[in-house]
């Protein structure tokens, strides 16, 4: 591709033109013939990296201004929107062929979001998913994601891989970071969902305030066609203020005021550790997951499906087999108790969890859970207490330390548990070990924290590990 089609769209000109073969942000990944788009960084500035790009074989660069002198490319005055358009230059604008349906919130966006997947499959539409957990085409990775919203030239080129196989819909977590950097500029979505808003991702490189991150989530709305939003949430209205003109939206929840209301969110008497939703209208849906927090989510997908007018049968058949990795995810073994992995890593996903867990009345519930290193240590204390509300014994284990000591994170977590029945673990293989020699018949272990992570992170270095293949590996070795 040359340089001028891809400088015009941002209305750029320049007088050299040579051919562009790759887009890159990061210098070190710069070869010859690439286009190097330098941004500014948490830490640093990309204008301090340009001569390594160059040094690289990069033939040309956009900056903020001024552009070096005798380098081809432009001056942005916003390096990052820039870069969101000219990777969707770069990768032939493959939005353009694709029905694109975004999902924000606090909480529940990557339930959400295989829920909208496997409806919209189930309806007859090819779909390609993105968020925490990869990239999907159907129930295919097609690769992993750093961030829950990937950066432009990821983003566009999942996007295009998505396009050229066929997919005719894609839907897409949305982070308020990824609307403060600008990476999903210049898209317009079909449709975006509002799930819900609490404090979170507040201070150091995120967002300054609880003010801004509100504003970051409400301003993915101005590019969206219609909205569907929980009326439940009080920042709702603030979301839907921000729709284009006469853009339609309407409120699910379960107050009267809701478009789309849900009745009734209940343990499924007929399938353990499930949910029965019904909602206004229709007869009740199954979702094999447990708890009010992922019924919330079923009604959110429910009632986007039915502004998208999508057939209910295929909406019932996708929430029945739906299945997330790492949320609630119950494993099949050899015993009479029950092991599930789950995400919850604060004091509020704790409670919601917990809470769930006791609707299907186990006779014990035991935790397998430790902290993040270089977080708060408010959210050990919050844990600690949500589990000593919530739960019956304890395993305190090692949780992506970083550059703690996994010993001293679990000492915290112990001091603000007190006297609540706990022991520790700090290798997380042997906690886990540890939780299923302790369990007995109507016993649910859940090993809380990791979710889909398949590592530790210890000192800069992310060492693999499966807690599924650690509890594989545990009842093996009772055979």
């Amino acid at each position: 591709m040359k340089l001028s089609q891809l400088l015009s769209a941002i209305g750029a000109r320049c007088p050299q033109d040579p051919d562009i073969t790759a887009l890159v942000c990061d210098s070190r990944e710069a070869v010859p013939g690439a286009l190097f788009v330098a941004m500014e960084g948490v830490n640093t500035d990309g204008r301090a990296h340009i001569s390594d790009a160059l040094a690289r074989g990069a033939s040309a660069v956009v900056c903020r201004p001024p552009l070096p002198r005798d380098v081809p490319g432009a001056a942005a005055d916003d390096p990052r929107s820039a870069l969101a358009l000219l990777a969707a230059e770069f990768y032939g604008h493959p939005a353009d062929r694709l029905t694109l349906i975004a999902v924000t919130g606090t909480k529940g966006k990557t339930t959400t979001v295989h829920m909208l997947r496997d409806i919209l499959s189930d309806a007859g539409y090819k779909t390609g998913m993105l968020g925490t957990l990869g990239a999907y085409i159907g129930r295919e990775k097609l690769s992993e994601t750093i961030n829950t919203t990937p950066e432009p030239i990821t983003l566009h080129r999942a996007l295009r891989q998505m396009a050229d196989a066929g997919c005719t819909h894609a839907v897409m977590e949305i982070s308020s970071q990824a609307m403060k950097l600008r990476r999903v500029h210049g898209l317009t979505f079909a449709a975006g969902l509002f799930l819900n808003l609490s404090p979170d991702h507040i201070g150091g490189a995120e967002h300054a305030d609880f003010s801004e991150y509100r504003a970051c989530k409400a301003a993915l709305f101005r590019q969206c066609r219609l909205a569907v939003g929980n009326g439940d949430d009080p920042a709702w209205p603030v979301m839907a203020a921000q729709l284009p003109k006469n853009a339609p939206a309407a409120a699910f929840g379960f107050g009267p005021a809701a478009d789309i209301r849900a009745l009734t969110a209940e343990p499924d008497p007929d399938r353990p550790f499930s949910t029965r939703l019904t909602v206004e209208g229709a007869p009740a849906y199954h979702i094999p997951l447990p708890g009010a927090f992922n019924a919330a989510d079923a009604l959110a997908a429910v009632a986007l499906s039915r502004a998208l007018s999508l057939n209910d049968g295929a909406v019932r058949a996708g929430l029945a087999h739906v299945r997330v990795p790492g949320r609630t995810q119950r494993l099949t073994v050899p015993a009479p108790f029950t092991v599930l992995i789950d995400y919850a890593h604060n004091g509020g996903s704790f409670r919601a969890l917990l809470s769930a867990l006791r609707e299907h009345n186990p006779r014990r519930i035991i935790l397998v859970f430790g902290a993040g290193g270089d977080r708060p240590k408010m959210r050990r204390a919050d844990m600690a207490q949500a589990a000593a509300q919530g739960a019956d014994y304890a395993v305190l284990t090692a949780d992506n330390p970083r550059s703690e000591r996994a010993e001293d994170i679990c000492a915290d977590i112990s001091a603000a548990l007190g006297d609540f029945p706990h022991e520790i673990v700090p290798d997380r293989r042997e906690a886990i070990f540890r939780a299923l020699e302790l369990a007995r018949p109507g016993d649910v272990v859940a090993l809380l924290g990791k979710g889909h992570e398949e590592y530790i992170e210890e000192n800069g270095v992310r060492r693999p590990f499966s807690e599924r293949a650690a509890v594989e590996e545990y009842f093996a070795a009772q055979c």
